[in-house]
């Protein structure tokens, strides 16, 4: 699929880039990667729902925009995306609520072969350094957001 970028997209790319520098330590990929795709998401909802703002100041988390997202999104090849961001937030909560997770390493794994089974991510070698895999899959996932929003 050719895509023209349009000046909102290359802003996107452009925060992605600033916020998720490849070879920085796995964990801060993790915690500003989701931060970048919950602004997705929440794109996502302000383009799709009438009055957004009601929503919004529901304070829902990212499991629960993510389970929004989801239900208004018609195109049935997006379920592995789904897949990849709740095992993300999994990841996330786990790093973020647990000084030394037991699930951490399992759900890092889960989630890079997930995204690196995708049907959109280029069936390219993976990088052989995991950090690197979990930048590429964060940047697949991010990617593939925005395309369902539109940018």
């Amino acid at each position: 699929m050719l895509r023209i970028g349009t000046s909102e997209y290359f802003a996107s790319l452009e925060r992605f880039q600033t916020h998720l520098p490849a070879g920085k330590d796995a964990e801060l990929l993790i915690l500003k990667g989701h931060l970048l795709v919950e602004r997705l998401l929440e794109k996502y909802v302000s383009q799709n729902v009438a009055h957004s703002a009601e929503l919004q100041q529901a304070g829902f988390r990212f499991a629960q925009k993510l389970a929004i997202v989801a239900a208004l999104h018609t195109q049935t090849e997006s379920a592995w995306l789904w897949s990849s961001l709740r095992t993300f937030n999994r990841l996330r909560n786990e790093l973020a609520h647990q000084i030394e997770g037991s699930k951490y390493n399992a759900l890092l794994e889960q989630f890079v072969v997930q995204v690196e089974a995708s049907p959109e991510l280029p069936q390219l070698e993976p990088p052989s350094d995991v950090t690197a895999r979990l930048h590429r899959a964060i940047f697949a996932v991010h990617e593939a957001m925005s395309l369902r929003v539109n940018l």
